[in-house]
């Protein structure tokens, strides 16, 4: 994997975005620079004032205390405060408010740990972060995505208000409520898009070959997320794909298990490709449902409770053959599930290196619907290796073209599966 590409995976895994990574970019964020004179000659900031102001401010400290007591390697208190008070310098320079001060000193704090998973999140996005893990939220039912500065519509999900009125994928969203979007970033129109369940918004969409907008009113209503698509193969082989790991995810898959079993499977495919993580608690109850004893994963960290083994119960949902699909966009929680099967041979996996998240992280929320989230503990796959930076190898490396529709890793996996039936 090159450099550049897996700094982009970076961003994905640890942004963890509903529709697409940019939801939760931070525009506002500055890289920190030394503070200068100006062209008058006039001095910058005093280091000593912006000091003064993160040491009197209560999300500051609380923030720091996080960081000290909670992170996964010890912090020095002085260090995070010289990283604060930089990162500040320029923002300052430029005339900012103090509250916006202290949450670039909190940004540039978290950012000096040098750990791409920890970050500052504010309201917006700590809110879609919980619909992303829920897997569910009021609204339409469509996933959008920025292209050179236009909102588009990249799918339309099944029996939702946006297919019922006709709403279709490249549809570009102009106005919503008769704000035009045009300008606005993409977690900024979707927060407009979302509301009561009931309500309605109004979208203006632009359609191509037409240059005038169409107008839709259109209902919100609870949309649940499709984490599980799942669907019979020949030669009685169950094909499951899993997109995130949501906070119920595991209760949702001993059904689609249990629906397969019924329908005749006498193997499984299940499908991690692209599933860059969410909750690490389901995929621990989800590798249960596979094996019959062992362990499953173990974590270490400072803090209590960040320290834990956890073994298999024994309530096995699943015991015929399996094979896992994985590539370097399967991480985390789906390293974790994949790390448990195949070092307690339950299943091959199939595909190509996993992407290589060996931590975990908590979310330290505030009473202004900020969060911090931070690393608080790496973890060992149950051969007791932690997988950081290098992944997990598949025991069969396929690589699917970069042209073209053909699926060679699912044709190995099915091909493999049949042969253990």
């Amino acid at each position: 994997m090159t450099r550049r590409e897996r700094n982009i995976l970076i961003l994905v895994v640890a942004l963890s975005l509903i529709v697409v990574a940019s939801c939760f970019a931070l525009p506002y964020i500055l890289r920190s620079r030394d503070s200068s004179t100006s062209s008058s000659g006039e001095s910058g900031p005093e280091s000593e004032n912006l000091v003064e102001l993160l040491e009197g401010s209560e999300a500051y400290r609380d923030a720091r205390d996080i960081v000290e007591r909670n992170y996964v390697e010890e912090v020095d208190g002085d260090d995070l405060l010289e990283a604060a008070e930089k990162g500040m310098r320029r923002m300052a320079e430029e005339g900012y408010d103090d509250e916006e001060l202290v949450e670039r000193g909190i940004v540039a704090m978290i950012d000096s740990l040098e750990d791409p998973f920890s970050s500052y999140m504010d309201a917006r996005q700590v809110e879609m972060l919980d619909t992303q893990l829920a897997g569910h939220f009021s609204g339409i039912g469509v996933a959008m995505q920025s292209v050179k500065n236009e909102i588009r519509v990249v799918e339309v999900l099944k029996n939702t208000p946006a297919e019922e009125v006709g709403l279709q994928e490249g549809d570009i969203i102009r106005e919503v409520d008769g704000a035009d979007v045009t300008d606005m970033a993409l977690d900024e129109v979707v927060m407009l898009i979302r509301g009561p369940e009931g309500t309605t918004v109004n979208l203006g969409i632009l359609r191509a070959p037409s240059s005038s907008l169409e107008y839709y009113d259109i209902v919100r209503r609870e949309i649940e997320l499709p984490v599980i698509e799942y669907e019979m193969k020949e030669g009685d082989i169950g094909y499951l794909r899993l997109t995130d790991w949501t906070e119920d995810v595991d209760a949702k898959l001993t059904e689609v298990l249990r629906e397969l079993k019924s329908q005749g499977a006498k193997g499984l495919v299940l499908d991690l490709r692209g599933n860059t993580g969410g909750y690490m608690d389901p995929a621990i109850r989800a590798a249960d449902l596979f094996l019959h004893g062992g362990v499953i994963v173990t974590s270490k960290g400072r803090i209590g409770g960040a320290s834990n083994e956890y073994e298999v119960d024994d309530a096995v949902e699943w015991d015929l053959p399996v094979v896992l699909l994985v590539n370097r966009g399967s991480a985390s929680s789906s390293e974790i599930f994949s790390a448990a099967l195949r070092d307690n041979d339950r299943c091959l996996l199939v595909g190509e290196t996993t992407f290589g998240k060996g931590s975990i992280q908590k979310l330290y929320r505030q009473d202004d619907g900020t969060a911090l989230k931070l690393t608080i503990a790496l973890y060992y796959t149950p051969s007791g290796i932690n997988i950081t930076d290098e992944g997990i190898e598949p025991d069969v490396f396929v690589k699917n073209p970069v042209v073209g529709d053909e699926d060679l890793q699912l044709r190995e996996a099915l091909e493999l599966v049949s042969t253990e039936i």
